[in-house]
C-alpha cells in the first residue's frame, strides 16, 4: 500500500454519510466505513421477521422423544461473596436438579443447609476438617466453610478478583475486605490462589456428594458440563481471573471420560432461569413482558431486566445493562450489633464465639426471618458473659429499632429496582428471600400494578446454581429456558488499514481502527454472528505454502467511542490461528515496491458464550482460530426525569413553531420505554423513530413515531 496509513477508531460515519441504515462491505484502500453492528443492524438481525421467526421456531421446535446422544452430569456453580453452592442434573433426567448439602462443619445443624459459608483459613487445622491443597509449594492445611473458626479466617476474599480501581470507595474500606487481604497475605496467596483453593474445596465436596448418589464408577464415565455464575457488574479482568481460579481448581482437568466444559453466566441471568422455571405453570408471563430480576445475596445485589420473546420454552432478551451495589443482608448483621454494642456498652466486648452463638440463634434465626414490619417488641437474651460484665439479662428492641436496620440497606435496593422496573421483580438469593424486603417492594408498586414474586422454601437461597444448571442444559441443546440476545457493555473493535489521505490523517500515524460492535448492541445468543469480510496481504518471498492470521481485539467502554485511539482503548485479546491456512491456490499480485503477495480472505465471527464474546477466524466455512474475551459491563443510568407535563404526546413541530425543527436524523429505539402517563404510545426495542435536534433537557430527546412527537430518554434510542 502507497503512503503512510491513519490509526483511528472508526465508530460511526458523520451525518451526510449515512442517509439511512446501510451497510457498506469495506475493503482495503477505502475511506468510507459504516460501524457493522450498530444498534439498527442487531436489532433487525435480532427482531427481523425471517431471522426472528427461523431462530424462535429453533428454539421451540424440540422433539422430546429423542435421546441426547451422549450422557454426562450438569453441574453449576455458584461461587458467592458471602455463601456458595452447587447444583447438579444428569442428561436424562434434566428436571431433577439436586442441591449439594451434607457439608462438614463444626456445628452439625448447618450440614443440611444449600450452601456454605465463602470462608477459608490457611493454617488453622480442625480435627474433623483438615484438608490437603496440593500446588507448587508444599501442601498446606485449610479449613473452609463451615469448619472454619472466626479468627483469621478470610471472607469476601471474591471481590479481591476485581482491580482496585473497580471497587467503589465502600468496598475498599470495608472490614471484609481490609480483613481478606490482610489473611491473604499473611498467608501468601494471591486472590486467583485463594480462590482457586476454595474452588478446590468446594468441587471435591460436591464430586463426593454425586459419587454417593450415582456411584463413583457412573460419575468417572460421564462427562461433566460445568457453569460457573459471576456478577453482573464484573470486568473482563475479573471474569479472567475467575477462569484461571476455575482451572487452578481442578475443575476442568483431563478426564477418560473426556474433555470438562466451563462456560459462564451473570448470576442475575442463572436465577432468572431458576425461577421462570419455578414459575412456568403460572400464566403470569406473557410474551413481551419485561421483568427485574433482583438478587439480594449477602454482600451483594445485583440486577438485569429482561424480555420475554417466547414462553415455551421461556427465551428471553436482556434489555438493559446489569448494574449492582454492596447493600447485601451482612449489611442488616452489621447494623444489628452495632445496635447491641450501643445498648450494652463495655460488656459487649466478651468473647466472639460467644456473641456469634447470640447473633445465629436470635438475630440470624430470629428477628431477621421474621421481620415483616410488624408493630411488635423483640427481646434479646444476652450472653452470660456480657451479663457479667454488668449487663441486664434481656435488652427489648421495638419495631422502630429493627425497622431502622432493615430501611438503612432496604432503601438502596429499592432506589436500584425503581431505575429498571417495569412489569415484575423477581426476587431471588438469600437476602431475597426476606419478608420486609418483599412486604416493601410490594406495598410500594402496588399502585403501578407491578406485582412481585418471592419464591418459598429454600429455592431463592439456591436459585443460582440451579439456574447455572438450566444454563448448561441450553449449553448441551436439551430443552430449557435460555437468553436469546444481550447488551453489550463494550464498543469492540479491530485494526483496519486505508488510503491515507492528508484531508483527514496525520501524518505521523500509522493505522485505522474500526470499532465492530458499539456499546448498547445486542448480540444474539444462540448462533454466531459474522461481520465483515476481511482480507490479509501475505508476502510470497521465499515461496510459503501456508499462512498464519493473528487479529487484536481492542474494547472501548465509553458511551460515545473516540474517533482516535487513545487511553480509553484497551486491547482486549488476541486471535490467532491454530490451523495453518493453504495458500497454494491463491493467485499472486505484485506490490508497488516489487514485493509479490498473496491476498487471504477470511470472516470474523462472533458468538456469545455465557458472560463471554467468542470471536473467530473463519477461513473458507471452517473456524481456524479463535479466542474468548468477557463483556465488559457498566452501571446503567437513568437520565434525570423532565417535569411530567414533557411526557405527553405533542403535535407535530410545525415550520412556524417557537422551537422549530432545524434537522431530523433517523435512530433506532434500543430499549422499550413507556412514559408512566402515556401508555398508549410507547417506544419498542427495534422501531425506527426520527429525531429532533431540540432536546427536551438533558439525558432526553424529541422522537418522532406514526405522526406524533414525544419525549423520551436518550440512552432508549441510538442516532445513526
Amino acid at each position: 500500500m502507497k503512503g503512510p496509513v491513519d490509526e483511528k477508531l472508526a465508530v460511526t460515519a458523520s451525518d451526510e454519510d449515512i442517509t439511512g441504515p446501510s451497510t457498506l462491505v469495506p475493503d482495503i484502500g477505502e475511506s468510507i466505513i459504516t460501524p457493522i453492528l450498530t444498534p439498527a443492524t442487531v436489532a433487525n438481525l435480532s427482531l427481523n421477521e425471517k431471522d426472528s421467526e427461523e431462530q424462535e421456531k429453533d428454539l421451540s421446535t424440540n422433539n422430546d422423544d429423542q435421546e441426547p446422544e451422549e450422557e454426562f452430569l450438569l453441574i453449576g456453580i455458584d461461587f458467592g461473596t458471602t455463601y456458595s453452592g452447587v447444583a447438579w442434573a444428569y442428561s436424562k433426567q434434566p428436571d431433577d436438579i439436586k442441591i449439594i448439602t451434607d457439608w462438614d462443619c463444626i456445628e452439625f445443624q448447618n450440614s443440611d443447609k444449600g450452601k456454605a459459608p465463602t470462608r477459608i483459613a490457611y493454617g488453622q487445622p480442625q480435627p474433623d476438617c483438615l484438608v490437603d491443597i496440593s500446588g507448587d509449594s508444599a501442601p498446606t492445611q485449610v479449613t473452609w466453610g463451615y469448619g472454619v473458626e472466626d479468627t483469621e479466617v478470610a471472607e469476601w476474599f471474591k471481590l479481591l478478583l476485581l482491580d482496585e480501581d473497580d471497587l467503589t470507595e465502600e468496598k475498599k474500606h470495608s472490614p471484609q475486605i481490609k480483613k481478606a487481604r490482610k489473611c491473604l497475605q499473611k498467608a501468601g496467596k494471591t486472590p486467583v490462589q485463594a480462590v482457586g483453593d476454595y474452588l478446590r474445596l468446594l468441587w471435591n465436596h460436591a464430586i463426593s456428594n454425586i459419587e454417593k448418589d450415582f456411584g463413583p464408577v457412573v460419575v468417572e464415565g460421564l462427562q461433566f458440563q460445568v457453569v460457573c455464575t459471576v456478577p453482573a457488574v464484573w470486568t473482563t479482568r475479573a471474569v479472567d481471573r475467575m477462569r484461571q481460579a476455575a482451572k487452578d481448581a481442578g475443575i476442568i482437568s483431563d478426564r477418560l471420560a473426556g474433555q470438562t466444559t466451563l462456560r459462564f453466566i451473570s448470576e442475575p441471568e442463572a436465577a432468572a432461569l431458576a425461577t421462570l422455571e419455578d414459575l412456568k405453570a403460572r400464566p403470569n408471563f406473557k410474551k413481551g413482558d419485561t421483568f427485574v430480576v433482583c438478587d439480594a445475596g449477602g454482600g451483594t445485589v445485583d440486577l438485569i431486566s429482561y424480555k420475554v420473546r417466547e414462553t415455551d420454552p421461556m427465551v428471553l432478551a436482556e434489555c438493559v445493562e446489569g448494574q449492582g451495589k454492596l447493600c447485601g443482608a451482612v449489611f442488616l448483621d452489621q447494623d444489628f450489633e452495632a445496635l447491641m454494642k450501643q445498648l450494652v456498652g463495655d460488656a459487649w466486648n466478651v468473647q466472639r464465639s460467644a456473641i456469634k452463638d447470640m447473633m445465629n440463634a436470635q438475630w440470624e434465626n430470629g428477628i431477621k426471618r421474621g421481620f415483616e414490619g410488624q408493630s411488635k417488641d423483640w427481646k434479646i437474651r444476652l450472653p452470660y458473659e456480657c451479663i457479667e460484665r454488668g449487663a441486664p439479662h434481656i435488652i427489648t428492641l421495638n419495631q422502630g429499632h429493627i425497622r431502622e436496620i432493615f430501611d438503612n440497606v432496604i432503601s438502596q435496593i429499592q432506589e436500584l429496582v425503581n431505575d429498571q422496573i417495569d412489569i415484575a421483580v423477581i426476587l431471588v438469593g438469600g437476602f431475597g428471600s426476606c419478608r420486609y424486603l418483599f412486604n416493601t417492594l410490594k406495598l410500594e408498586n402496588k399502585h403501578r400494578g407491578i406485582d412481585v414474586y418471592q419464591s418459598t422454601g429454600m429455592k431463592p437461597w439456591t436459585s443460582i446454581s440451579r439456574g447455572a444448571v438450566l444454563k448448561a442444559l441450553t449449553n448441551s441443546s436439551l430443552p430449557g429456558p435460555l437468553v436469546l440476545s444481550r447488551i453489550l457493555r463494550c464498543s469492540y473493535g479491530t485494526r483496519f488499514h486505508t488510503q491515507f489521505d492528508p484531508k483527514f490523517h496525520l501524518q505521523q500515524d500509522m493505522f485505522w481502527y474500526e470499532l465492530k460492535d458499539i456499546q448498547g448492541d445486542k448480540i444474539p445468543d444462540t448462533k454466531p454472528y459474522s461481520l465483515l469480510p476481511w482480507r490479509e496481504s501475505v508476502p510470497t518471498k521465499g515461496g510459503p505454502t501456508t499462512a498464519t492470521i493473528a487479529v487484536s481485539i481492542y474494547a472501548c467502554d465509553s458511551m460515545t467511542p473516540p474517533s482516535r485511539r487513545d487511553d480509553n482503548v484497551k486491547r482486549s485479546c488476541i486471535i490467532e490461528t491454530t490451523l495453518p491456512i493453504d495458500i497454494t491456490k491463491l493467485n499472486e499480485h505484485s506490490g508497488a515496491n516489487g514485493h509479490t503477495y498473496k491476498e487471504v480472505h477470511y470472516d470474523l465471527e462472533v458468538s456469545v458464550i455465557g458472560v463471554a464474546l467468542e470471536f473467530s477466524i473463519m477461513y473458507n466455512g471452517e473456524r481456524v482460530g479463535h479466542n474468548q474475551l468477557q463483556d465488559e459491563i457498566k452501571d446503567y443510568v437513568h437520565p434525570e426525569r423532565p417535569p411530567s407535563t414533557s411526557d405527553e404526546v405533542l403535535a407535530t413541530p410545525r415550520a412556524n413553531d417557537s422551537t422549530p425543527v432545524k434537522k431530523k436524523l433517523h435512530a433506532v429505539v434500543v430499549k422499550d420505554y413507556t412514559a408512566h402517563n402515556d401508555t398508549e404510545h410507547s417506544i419498542m426495542m427495534g422501531e425506527w423513530v426520527r429525531v429532533h435536534n431540540n432536546y427536551a433537557r438533558k439525558g432526553w430527546a424529541y422522537v418522532e413515531k406514526d405522526g406524533s412527537v414525544r419525549v423520551v430518554p436518550a440512552n432508549c434510542i441510538h442516532q445513526l
